[in-house]
């Protein structure tokens, strides 16, 4: 496409014409919609960030002038870029995130030459290598490298000369490494019929095709109904039209399995696939049929 079409949302969202991407292997920190919550990180940061996360178990997404930052670096590149270029990761990956997001790398062409963006917002201090998804299947090495170049120099993020980010990205970067694990041990096992992974391209249409006959389903937390009951709910997460249920009506199975462990990370569940309301799901008689990978 020609650079002109594309408008840069924030430093990992992009819109070409009417389709929203979001970047591969990169999370920049968010950028502020208004100027209450800028006004009060600009006036004492440490505390707006700790208001920020609360209670929260785990890191949490917030505006800062470090996300500012990098929305103002990719516009500046892409003033410097003709046109622009999209790939996918792998033609095994689903198109879309779980929000309707196009997923794809983006790249530059510039007259200097063509800019992978990921491998230079993370090469620049603007993100970490984002793995909480699973690690790119095409530039895995590339962005390692291009991580620990950025956490040498003490760029961006990883330095304390620029502007305020995340405090937390020790422990951020930890639970997406854990995540990241999860998906490598689901990956490295052989691909069958009955295993299905949510958010890959024709999951949904899999999943249809195994309705009446035994499955296991990989994903990640989407969310929960988790009242009073029954059923108690985990959905699973895939593209906006793969959704998932993993479906309990015994409060002891529900109350023995780890929800916090599938709040945050990966979870397989395995039974006999059925539709309810033309949706897949599993019911779950037995802890045994969920584990974590």
């Amino acid at each position: 496409w020609p650079a002109a079409r594309m408008r840069i949302v924030d430093g990992d969202t992009v819109r070409i014409d009417d389709l929203r991407i979001r970047i591969r292997a990169v999370d920049t920190e968010e950028v502020f919609r208004g100027d209450r919550l800028r006004a009060r990180a600009r006036e004492d940061f440490v505390a707006y960030a700790a208001e920020r996360r609360g209670d929260a178990t785990r890191p949490v997404k917030f505006p800062t002038p470090a996300g500012e930052a990098a929305r103002r670096a990719v516009e500046g590149l892409a003033r410097e870029a003709t046109e622009v270029r999209l790939e996918l990761d792998d033609l095994v990956d689903g198109p879309k995130d779980a929000f309707g997001r196009w997923l794809a790398h983006a790249v530059f062409v510039t007259p200097e030459g063509e800019i992978q963006l990921a491998e230079w917002l993370i090469r620049e201090g603007h993100s970490p290598y984002y793995v909480k998804y699973g690690r790119s299947r095409r530039f895995d090495a590339r962005f390692r490298a291009a991580e620990a170049e950025a956490r040498a120099a003490r760029r961006g993020i990883w330095g304390p000369g620029g502007p305020d980010h995340y405090p937390d990205y020790v422990e951020r970067t930890r639970w997406w490494r854990e995540r990241a694990s999860q998906v490598d041990r689901w990956r490295a096992a052989p691909r069958r019929e009955d295993r299905v992974t949510l958010g890959e391209r024709e999951a949904a249409d899999r999943l249809r095709a195994l309705v009446g006959r035994e499955a296991e389903v990989f994903g990640s937390h989407g969310g929960s109904r988790d009242g009073n009951g029954p059923p108690w709910i985990h959905w699973l997460r895939g593209a906006p039209d793969e959704g998932f249920a993993l479906v309990v009506f015994d409060p002891e199975v529900w109350a023995a399995l780890p929800h916090e462990v599938i709040r945050t990370g990966y979870v397989v569940v395995r039974g006999p696939v059925t539709l309810y309301k033309g949706r897949p799901q599993v019911i779950v008689t037995s802890t045994e049929q969920v584990r974590i990978p």
